[in-house]
């Protein structure tokens, strides 16, 4: 007998067994009673890993006009210095209903948040692909997917060499991440919650970030603690005045969902300085994947952890061994976070 039919009789054996096992199990002795009810397990068709699907995922996106949100602030009309004018897009769960309600997700760096097209290199996040794939096996304890708002950064300098992004998810003590973060609570989160079906109190309204987004992301938190219950903060970039904040603040932070990770240089895993899948994507042939920069922000991130560990703050923190900083790198893992915002409680 060859090897290939000794394998092909092997599994024909292999399935003939379990087929008799699951029969074992729903065949009663004679005089046994009959079950109350039978339960059934469906095997989901799409597994629970990355890489999410990309795009809408069956979900709808509404663009808000700038003239909707930057035009009607008193603070920011006619002063375009301060916060650029931009569209924001937000993106409805599929079988979106006016007669239920949603919470919301606001998403720094929305531009790479759902689309690979529309991602500065190429790759997004695949944020809404994930929340679909979650809901798709039961693991969202809200029983509904959250409307997610993605928030553009600013794609200008505000002076030759200083990107606005830069100062919009700055350091805590930066005056324009203040503007942006009050804008963000102030007049966006209302504009949403007059168009939309939302839940409006801060325990389902959250926000997520990577790298300076996260630090906007838990600056919103602390700033915006009344309208905010949840950030996620992936290699995140904490300046001093943020850590600062936070460690003045943890008093506010024991009813909140709090999430960060980062990746590097640990231990015996090192970060290569070239991935040449990083290189590889559709829309942009070039993505730097920014080698170094997880292992820079180590110390930040982990200062923040032992200031919520010292302060008995219940919160997510995660390490992944050789991660790169970029948004190939968060895709592998954006379940992570929407899980501790959005996931059933361990």
């Amino acid at each position: 007998m060859t090897m290939r039919r000794f394998y092909l009789l092997s599994s024909f054996i292999s399935l003939a067994w379990v087929h008799v096992e699951c029969l074992s199990s729903v065949v009663r002795p004679p005089g046994a009673k009959k079950p109350d009810r039978v339960t059934s397990w469906t095997v989901p068709t799409r597994a629970l890993t990355p890489p999410f699907p990309d795009g809408s995922c069956g979900g709808t996106v509404i663009t808000i006009p700038a003239e909707d949100t930057y035009g009607i602030d008193v603070n920011l009309a006619g002063n375009t210095a301060l916060l650029p004018p931009r569209p924001i897009q937000v993106w409805l769960p599929p079988n979106y209903s006016s007669q239920a309600r949603y919470p919301v997700l606001y998403c720094h760096d929305g531009q790479n948040a759902m689309a690979d097209a529309s991602s500065w290199t190429g790759c997004s996040w695949r944020l809404t692909g994930a929340l679909v794939r979650l809901a798709e096996h039961n693991k969202l304890a809200c029983g509904t997917i959250p409307i997610v708002v993605m928030l553009p950064s600013a794609d200008s300098d505000l002076v030759p060499g200083v990107r606005r992004r830069h100062v919009e998810y700055g350091d805590m003590s930066m005056p324009f991440a203040r503007a942006h973060v009050d804008f963000v609570a102030n007049t966006v989160k209302p504009v949403v919650d007059s168009m939309f079906s939302t839940y409006t109190s801060a325990t389902d309204t959250s926000v997520i970030g990577t790298s300076l987004g996260g630090q906007a992301s838990l600056h919103m938190l602390l700033r915006h603690s009344d309208k905010f219950g949840g950030a996620a903060c992936l290699s995140p970039a904490f300046g001093p005045t943020t850590l600062n904040s936070l460690s003045d603040s943890t008093h506010l932070l024991y009813s909140k969902k709090i999430y960060m990770d980062i990746g590097g240089d640990m231990e015996k895993t090192t970060v290569p300085w070239l991935d040449i899948m990083d290189h590889l994507t559709t829309d942009h042939w070039w993505n730097p994947g920014y080698w170094w920069l997880d292992t820079q922000l180590q110390s930040s991130v982990k200062a923040a952890r032992d200031i919520l560990n010292q302060a008995n703050v219940v919160h997510g923190y995660h390490e992944y061994p050789g991660a790169r900083h970029n948004e190939r790198a968060w895709s592998q893992r954006i379940d992570k976070p929407l899980l501790h915002l959005y996931g059933h409680s361990e």
